[in-house]
């Protein structure tokens, strides 16, 4: 039996809601599922929203962005919530709702708030890359590859680098609400690059091969920080603000990691 799960409040990231929305807003919510049909219109409305948030000048670089958005947002809690516990919640797209907002995700709901059920045999990690990139992700990137030609490769780029930022973006304070973890923020670091090793080497989509994470010591307070350097272009600076994502793969490697120094 997969059994109940209690959404922890990580932060905004990873903020995930139980139950259909009020009646009122039920139409601002697309079922994630839905997304896996190129022609459909759910898929269309993701795609409209962030061109037209971004200034994107191609749908196909604005499917781009959807992907990275999408992965770091709508699963971000099941990545994490695996990396710190070792249970998958499900966020798979069956029991998954979204809300698009003008550049990403807006809202995550779960119909069910349940952990994944394993089949037979089957370890927690392949529990994830099933129920997050086999059932989820790749199918969302496959529809945006058919309806705007956006790269494959590229597309599942982004999902790496969702992925990856799912874990490089937690900071967990003293305990991030679960407890302590090896006793020290080094040790938080320590757990979390394992976890993202031990997910990427068998995931499917070649997501190994499309990044890396790597450790940098903000300025500000001198602590370090866990970073991804994605090895495919986002796109971004193709919009109206021209801006390149701290990732991509068309700045040099130390400049990007000064650059993730920087930020608080």
């Amino acid at each position: 039996m997969s059994g109940p799960w209690t959404p922890v409040p990580y932060g905004p990231r990873w903020h995930v809601a139980v139950g259909g929305p009020d009646a009122a807003e039920a139409g601002r919510w697309l079922a994630a599922s839905s997304l896996a049909d190129p022609a459909g219109e759910a898929l269309g409305t993701l795609i409209e929203h962030e061109y037209h948030g971004s200034g994107h000048r191609t749908a196909h670089a604005a499917a781009l962005t959807v992907m990275a958005v999408y992965a770091g947002r709508v699963t971000a809690a099941a990545v994490l919530h695996w990396a710190l516990t070792d249970r998958v919640p499900d966020l798979s797209a069956g029991n998954v709702l979204v809300r698009p907002h003008a550049h990403g995700i807006a809202g995550v709901r779960v119909r069910e708030a349940r952990f994944a059920a394993a089949r037979p045999g089957e370890e927690s990690v392949a529990v994830l890359r099933r129920t997050v990139l086999e059932e989820h992700l790749l199918p969302v990137a496959d529809a945006l590859h058919r309806r705007t030609r956006a790269g494959l490769r590229q597309l599942r780029g982004g999902i790496a680098h969702g992925c990856a930022v799912a874990l490089c973006a937690f900071d967990g304070g003293s305990d991030g609400g679960f407890g302590d973890l090896d006793g020290a923020h080094d040790g938080r670091l320590d757990l979390l690059e394992r976890r993202w090793e031990r997910f990427v080497a068998g995931a499917p989509g070649g997501l190994a091969a499309l990044g890396e994470t790597a450790r940098v010591r903000r300025v500000s307070d001198g602590r370090e920080r866990l970073v991804y350097l994605r090895r495919t272009c986002c796109l971004f600076h193709t919009s109206a603000e021209a801006v390149r994502c701290a990732s991509c793969c068309l700045t040099d490697r130390g400049e990007r990691l000064r650059a993730y120094a920087r930020k608080r």
